[in-house]
């Protein structure tokens, strides 16, 4: 199980870091854009998915040099 959650976990920080960069684009269209204030919980979940891509990443590269390829 664990071995193969470690394969998708590039997958997965890429996934999230996409998933922020369109949020921060949707926060920008709203706030510059239509003149309206982006929910709070917008700001956060951005900020939650940009760390945890981070981490993701981290852990991928530290899984990757434990296991032989």
């Amino acid at each position: 199980m664990t071995v193969m959650l470690c394969n998708y976990l590039s997958y997965l920080w890429k996934l999230m870091l996409a998933l922020a960069a369109v949020l921060l684009g949707v926060n920008i269209y709203r706030d510059y854009i239509l003149d309206i204030r982006a929910d709070s919980l917008l700001r956060w979940l951005f900020f939650v998915l940009l760390f945890g891509s981070i981490i993701v990443r981290f852990v991928d590269e530290r899984t990757a040099r434990k296991e032989p390829v």
